[in-house]
C-alpha cells in the first residue's frame, strides 16, 4: 500500500476522532492533559517530539524520492505537527503555561475547540487521502 495513502488514512483518522477519544468516552481528559504536560517536561515529551520530527522528515524523504503525485498536499499538511513537535522542545514551558491557562478557564472549553478544530481537519485529510490515492 502507498505510503502516503496509509500516512493519511492513519493520520486524518487520530485527528478526526480526537473528540471522541478525549471528550466523549468516559474520562477525565483534563486531568490527564494536565499530568502529561506537567510543569516539568517529562522525558516522554522529547522522546515523543523527536520521534514525530523523525516521521516528518521520513515523510518528506518518501515525498523526494518515491514518484507519487500529490505527496506534495499530505507531506505539507504532516509537516504542520512539526511545528508543535518543535515548541515542545524549544520552548515547553510557555506551551505548557498556556495549556495549563486553557484548562482552568470556562472547564477546558478551549482545549474542546482545539479538538473540534483538529477533527475537521482530519475529515479534510481523510477525504483528500481517499481522493488523491
Amino acid at each position: 500500500m502507498n505510503y502516503f495513502k496509509v500516512l493519511g488514512i492513519i493520520f486524518g483518522l487520530a485527528a478526526f476522532l480526537k473528540p471522541f477519544y478525549m471528550h466523549i468516552l468516559p474520562w477525565d481528559e483534563n486531568s490527564f492533559i494536565e499530568k502529561f504536560y506537567s510543569e516539568k517536561r517529562p522525558p516522554y515529551i522529547v522522546v515523543i517530539a523527536l520521534l514525530g520530527l523523525a516521521l516528518v522528515a521520513l515523510t518528506w524523504y518518501m515525498h523526494f524520492t518515491l514518484d507519487i503525485t500529490n505527496s506534495i498536499y499530505l507531506t505539507v499538511l504532516f509537516s504542520l505537527t512539526a511545528v508543535k513537535a518543535l515548541i515542545l522542545l524549544l520552548n515547553y514551558q510557555k506551551f505548557q503555561k498556556t495549556v495549563a491557562a486553557m484548562l482552568r478557564k470556562d472547564r477546558g472549553r478551549g482545549v474542546i475547540l482545539i479538538d473540534i478544530a483538529a477533527s475537521a481537519i482530519g475529515l479534510i485529510i481523510l477525504a483528500a487521502t481517499l481522493y488523491f490515492y
